[in-house]
């Protein structure tokens, strides 16, 4: 382990698998770090299993002016941390995306609380696959003024990002023998066709946040080669940059009517919040940000990269962790200040 006191929390955190469904233990781990700081701890079920919980911590009120949120859970697989040869960068599923953060905004909020400034944090989970925890949060009865959100923004304060579409599609046919196709019809064929013309479809750009983007990223489907399939299905994801309800009336025209459309998660185009001084960017990724806008006006600002992010070669550089909570300060105090 390094001496460094972040890095070590870093390290100690994403020693625990937190794949989305699996964050118990690092929820587990963080409430009692907290706890021994001083922080005043409530946990929100969100299940199913027992202790899957959001982890919200308060320096005094619970409604403070100022709330530091991101997200515990990862995308699998889990590999845990270690640092390079040159002891400057930490590599491991969730230094960048989002454990990393979490760190850089406790350290952040533990220099504020010391301060005697009333601030927050929420550590949610689920936001790599439908936000269950952010949707949730926002139904807990805490508000706040601002809301700050950490994702890998390489220091930028986001200023818009696109929304997200993530859709399944299913198809079902009627099984046959191969060697007779007109004896049955095929689910297979019906979904591909489809895909294709979502694929080929002219989406809607924007002159800020640029192109609709349209990833399929799962197809299962038939029984065996050499029969006609008579189930398919299709998972997708759409960047959006138009309002979800537009992109869910082109998805229903591109495919064929008996292809069932079940929309998973969805949320419009954001605009946010910047602050002057600090520079700003966009960003195509999805966030909890939607979801997390009832409880207080978000922000959405963190280190690294989102390009390392979901990679077998996740990494941040220890200068920008630290640099990540001189910045959250700097946030955090124009914030509970009214200098923004």
């Amino acid at each position: 382990m390094t001496k460094d006191p972040l890095v070590t929390l870093i390290q100690k955190l994403c020693q625990l698998d937190a794949s989305t469904g699996k964050e118990k233990k690092s929820v587990d781990f963080l409430q009692d770090y907290l706890s021994k700081l001083g922080w005043k701890t409530e946990r929100q079920p969100i299940g199913p299993e027992m202790g899957r919980d959001n982890l919200w911590a308060f320096s005094k009120d619970r409604n403070p002016k100022v709330i530091f949120s991101t997200h515990l859970d990862t995308v699998p697989p889990f590999f845990p941390p270690h640092l390079s040869e040159n002891g400057k960068t930490l590599l491991g599923r969730g230094v960048c995306d989002a454990k990393g953060i979490g760190a850089c905004m406790v350290f952040a909020a533990e220099e504020l609380r010391k301060r005697k400034e009333q601030v927050g944090l929420l550590f949610v989970v689920g936001e790599e696959t439908v936000s269950d925890g952010a949707k949730k949060a926002a139904l807990y009865g805490v508000k706040a003024k601002y809301i700050v959100v950490g994702e890998p923004t390489e220091h930028h304060l986001i200023q818009a990002m696109k929304g997200i579409a993530s859709f399944e599609l299913k198809a079902t046919g009627i099984s046959a023998h191969s060697a007779y196709p007109h004896l049955g019809t095929s689910a297979l064929h019906q979904l591909i066709e489809d895909i294709h013309t979502l694929l080929h479809f002219s989406w809607p750009k924007d002159p800020v946040l640029g192109e609709t983007t349209c990833n399929i990223g799962l197809i299962q489907g038939g029984r065996a080669p050499n029969v006609i399939a008579d189930v398919a299905s299709a998972k997708g994801t759409i960047r959006t940059v138009v309002k979800t309800e537009e992109i869910l009336q082109s998805i229903r025209s591109c495919i064929h009517p008996t292809t069932q459309l079940i929309p998973l998660n969805l949320s419009d185009p954001q605009y946010l919040k910047i602050i002057d001084g600090i520079k700003t960017g966009i960003v195509s990724f999805g966030s909890d940000v939607p979801h997390l806008r009832p409880i207080g006006e978000p922000l959405l600002l963190g280190p690294g990269s989102i390009l390392f992010a979901h990679t077998d070669n996740e990494k941040i550089d220890i200068e920008d962790l630290h640099l990540a909570v001189d910045l959250y300060i700097q946030v955090g105090l124009k914030l509970l200040n009214r200098e923004c």
